[in-house]
């Protein structure tokens, strides 16, 4: 695909991005769908599995790309590298599926999985324009059609881990089946609120909606968690990787984060991305109309190539970088980490986010309990129709 061709997208505009944080969330992301892809193609295929492996190759040099940044422009120069490789990534993807349906490709890959991580790779690209366009004013029905992607990425992974159990294992299939159904059902509904709240605000039905999301997400999350503990101590049979139980539960972490950040209004505008990082230990600037960051011993003269927007209700827009091709060796980068970009101020507040994410000390559903997580050691709980074995102590 062209880097200048324009894409029509299936996937809805994502709400505020986090920036850097989201970006190397995704990027790992789809370093490890490149390894998934490549684990299920058949042995045959030499030349897909080295296209999976170059993808595989060329995010985890991006990923750690992304580890040291050391100011704004980097950032960005990383946003469009990510850009051009990622439209190629969602390409391969999607050729790989229509391969599979027309039964000129085999292995091992669902089709609705590769389905599902082109649906992902799609967010992903949304998601960097947004970053680079800036932001727009959020409304009920944007909300909502957030939610509509996030719950069929859960009840995609519901099913996925159902077929991928195996036959003996009953309980944890039926388990599997419900969150399906479960999630199905919020899919739907989260689609009517879509279409109902289009230019609308919210309305109490719908944050009673967000409140019954967060219960469910809540406890799948949880079954993923004991699920891949399980797989790590040899006692569940089946043929799903460690690595994809802890994928999938990261993807729940994620869209819990992204409903107590819906919840707490912290989506909102923002004059620029680099506000989110300030802490005390940094002073506030002024470029133009614009407050930035300025950290001692940050090397701020790459900030002179920015170019500002003229209202304040956006984020500034950034010269982009001409595309280039990505090589597929990995790039070098002398870059240092700097606090700019990991400030105490942003680790603070994505504690604090987190925690109301693990910590939940009221029921938000009346069909089901949820989970109260506060550590590493919290128990497992279910209501009486998920496996007994399930709802046990943990050791």
């Amino acid at each position: 695909m062209s880097s200048r061709q324009l894409m029509s997208y299936m996937v809805p505009e994502p709400l505020e991005p986090l920036n850097l944080e989201e970006v190397k969330f995704w990027l790992r992301i789809m370093e490890e769908h490149a390894l998934f892809i490549k684990s299920g193609l058949p042995c045959d295929q030499e030349d897909f599995i080295d296209d999976a492996q170059a993808f595989y190759q060329e995010f985890e040099s991006l990923r750690v790309r992304a580890e040291r940044l050391q100011n704004d422009k980097k950032f960005m120069e990383l946003v469009t590298d990510t850009q051009a490789l990622l439209k190629e990534f969602y390409t391969f993807k999607r050729d790989l599926l229509h391969r599979m349906l027309e039964c000129k490709l085999g292995g091992y890959n669902f089709p609705l999985l590769l389905d599902h991580m082109a649906r992902e790779a799609e967010y992903f690209m949304r998601l960097l324009e947004k970053i680079k366009n800036g932001k727009v004013a959020l409304s009920g029905g944007a909300k909502a059609q957030e939610n509509v992607f996030w719950l069929r990425i859960m009840a995609d992974h519901a099913k996925f881990i159902s077929h991928l159990l195996d036959p003996s294992e009953r309980n944890l299939i039926q388990t599997a089946n419900s969150f399906s159904q479960e999630f199905d059902d919020l899919y739907l509904q989260g689609r009517d609120f879509s279409s109902m709240l289009q230019s609308y605000p919210e309305v109490a039905s719908f944050k009673r909606f967000l409140q019954d999301v967060r219960a469910a997400v809540l406890r799948i999350r949880d079954f993923k968690r004991a699920a891949e503990e399980m797989i790590r101590e040899c006692r569940l049979v089946g043929l799903i990787p460690a690595l994809l139980a802890d994928h999938v539960r990261r993807e729940a972490d994620h869209f819990l984060l992204i409903l107590t950040m819906m919840e707490k209004g912290i989506m909102k505008n923002t004059t620029a991305a680099s506000l989110e990082y300030c802490d005390e230990t940094s002073s506030l600037s002024k470029i133009g109309d614009f407050a930035t960051c300025s950290i001692p011993g940050m090397i701020n003269s790459d900030r002179e190539e920015e170019v500002l927007p003229e209202t304040k209700e956006r984020e500034p827009k950034i010269e982009e970088v001409p595309q280039e091709k990505i090589s597929n060796k990995v790039k070098g980068n002398k870059e240092q980490k700097h606090s700019h970009f990991e400030s105490k101020g942003k680790h603070a507040e994505e504690k604090l986010v987190l925690e109301d994410i693990l910590i939940e000390e009221e029921d938000t559903s009346s069909t089901a309990q949820v989970i109260e997580t506060k550590n590493s050691d919290a128990k497992y709980k279910w209501s009486g129709k998920w496996p007994r074995q399930l709802g046990k102590k943990k050791d």
